[in-house]
């Protein structure tokens, strides 16, 4: 493993043991779970993406990438997590982070006059989240959303089987006119699925 990678691991495994309900896994997400959260997304210049729980930043080096490459994406990560925010904000100092709840997303997006996002990737553990503050972000994450936007998290594929899982499965459906589950990604771990739900 590469210094930078070993560290921004280490990074994160330190959260997780200060806090592991939040941070629900001891490991960043592989190179192989980013390239299936981003799977599909056609994402152009002048696009917005917003990020639940960036984390270390696995996923938003990706976004990063896009940047670096020319694709003017307007970034707005929100983490809840203190020690993150401020490793994020060092980590991609080009990109926006705010230290907010993912719940508040539509009121984040509106103060910062953002035009509907293309995109919503959640690193959030929602599996551990009750069902009143699903409902809550789920109906905020659509209103930002412009028609044909995307939603898309994980789930562990250990947890799949699970009440809760399930549930976060039925929400998703429920709020979003498309639904999909991809193969499992067995080069992370844990291995896990995405998750997509689709505006129409």
């Amino acid at each position: 493993m590469e210094k930078g990678n070993l560290e921004v691991a280490s990074y994160f495994l330190q959260r997780f043991v200060r806090n592991p309900i939040h941070i629900a896994s001891v490991w960043p997400s592989s190179r192989f779970l980013t390239a299936q959260m981003f799977d599909g997304l056609r994402l152009g210049h002048g696009d917005v993406v917003v990020e639940y729980g960036p984390g270390t930043g696995s996923f938003t080096l990706e976004v990063q990438r896009l940047v670096d490459s020319g694709v003017d994406i307007r970034y707005l990560g929100v983490e809840k997590d203190p020690g993150m925010y401020q490793f994020l904000q060092r980590r991609f100092p080009q990109l926006e982070f705010v230290l907010a709840d993912a719940v508040d997303v539509l009121k984040l997006c509106l103060a910062r006059d953002l035009p509907p996002a293309a995109a919503v990737i959640s690193g959030l553990p929602l599996i551990f989240f009750d069902s009143k503050t699903l409902h809550k972000l789920f109906a905020a994450t659509r209103a930002c959303l412009r028609p044909d936007g995307v939603f898309r998290t994980f789930s562990y594929v250990h947890s799949y089987p699970s009440r809760s899982a399930g549930e976060l499965r039925g929400l998703i459906k429920q709020y979003f006119e498309e639904y999909e589950s991809s193969r499992p990604v067995v080069r992370n771990m844990p291995p896990a699925f995405t998750l997509t739900g689709r505006r129409l």
